[in-house]
């Protein structure tokens, strides 16, 4: 990429945490004071239904239904109401009820197509919508517990029980293919993870070691790099297929193992994580733009130089993952992730999002609904990490020792 280099950037971490503050403070505001509410007053109907987009003009996209939109607007939603959003929980909560019944099919499975008004469309079960099915049910689980085991508890064991494949994982449907992917597994690890928080049972963690294992042993390449497309023994798809790389996967993978490792101690799961990060940040971010491209080859020669709105929030997550481990100069790599963010949040209307970059630089396309859990999470990653700092310089200034706040305390460290 073209531009100023990333140890260049990173060689002066001086005013880095004080930069990620600031953009935290404006990203904050901007999703408890204009997102949610126009999330919950125009993406949410009576009946409980999530539309797919809204409009630059402000209005929902009359669009078929997806399974994994619902999904992340629930997770989305009582995410950002756990950050202080001033919301009415109760019509989110009536919308899972809403979900349970148009989506879940007697197997405990979810399908993954209803028309607009309500007709199936794809009775299949795709294992990426199922992950965040579970994603969803673990942010259900502070308000009902009951209806978090049934998102997330029945889908689990469904697809343990039917969806294994003999080479490992997980089948992508269960609908006949010979092709499988690492996406729906990296969201298979998310939901995991955030079970683990809540959940003592040792199934959320034997899962999220299996998912682990395959990314390290099948889709992350000899040189650090994550590929996207297999075949069914997880050999790479032939042609360019095989050789895609996606930056923002990249990012959300190190993200992923970065807490992964934090939780288990394991320190060579570390060093894969800062691969990731450095192959991301030094051969899949566009200069002068700072933004993540949507693709690149394992040559590190750009495929698609176009850049989505969510490769840019998982930059930010895996660079604040990083600061906190005490590598304080990535503080300025996150707000810059952060910066860039935002240039996707000047629309017309305050809460919507552009969710696609050109090349040079013009936005365009309607806010997608499903990003914004990229968003949520990517502002919720930095607010905690924000947090735990300010605790940990609390805590030393009073003179009381912090004990057990993971990997994350080194963040104190810094002077910046």
């Amino acid at each position: 990429m073209e531009g100023q280099s990333s140890s260049t950037r990173l060689a002066d971490p001086g005013v880095g945490f004080a930069a990620a503050r600031h953009v935290h403070q404006r990203l904050r505001a901007w999703l408890l004071d204009d997102a949610v509410p126009l999330w919950t007053r125009v993406g949410l109907d009576v009946a409980g239904s999530f539309c797919e987009a809204i409009s630059q003009g402000g209005h929902p996209v009359v669009a078929a239904r997806r399974a994994r939109v619902p999904a992340r607007q629930i997770y989305a939603l009582l995410t950002a109401n756990r950050l202080g959003a001033r919301m009415d929980v109760r019509p989110v909560l009536r919308s899972v009820d809403r979900y349970l019944a148009d989506f879940q099919r007697a197997d405990g499975l979810f399908r993954s197509l209803l028309s607009h008004d309500g007709m199936i469309l794809s009775d299949g079960a795709a294992l990426y919508d199922q992950a965040f099915v579970m994603l969803a049910g673990a942010a259900v689980a502070r308000h009902s517990r009951r209806r978090a085991e049934r998102l997330a508890h029945s889908v689990r064991d469904c697809l343990i029980r039917t969806y294994r494949h003999p080479a490992g994982g997980f089948l992508e449907s269960d609908r006949p293919s010979s092709l499988r992917y690492a996406n729906p597994h990296m969201h298979l690890l998310e939901a995991c993870l955030a079970w683990i928080e809540l959940d003592a049972s040792g199934t959320w963690h034997q899962l999220a070691q299996e998912i682990v294992d395959l990314a390290l042993t099948r889709f992350i390449g000899a040189g650090g790099a994550l590929y996207e497309c297999f075949n069914a023994d997880w050999s790479p798809q032939a042609g360019i297929a095989g050789r895609i790389i996606e930056p923002g996967h990249q990012f959300e993978w190190s993200w992923l193992l970065t807490k992964w490792a934090n939780s288990t101690g394991n320190d060579a799961v570390y060093l894969v994580s800062d691969q990731l990060l450095k192959i991301g940040e030094e051969r899949g971010v566009a200069r002068p733009r700072s933004a993540v491209v949507d693709a690149i080859l394992d040559d590190f020669t750009v495929l698609e130089d176009t850049s989505r709105l969510w490769p840019q929030t998982e930059r930010l997550k895996a660079a604040v993952a990083r600061a906190e481990r005490g590598e304080v100069a990535w503080w300025a790599v996150a707000a810059e992730a952060g910066g860039s963010l935002e240039r996707f949040l000047q629309t017309p209307i305050k809460g919507l999002w552009w969710d696609r970059m050109s090349a040079n630089g013009e936005f365009s396309e309607a806010a997608t609904a499903s990003s914004l859990y990229h968003l949520v999470c990517a502002i919720d990653t930095l607010d905690q990490a924000i947090q735990r700092r300010a605790a940990v310089r609390a805590s030393r200034s009073s003179g009381i020792a912090v004990i057990g706040c993971g990997a994350g305390d080194a963040a104190g460290s810094d002077t910046g």
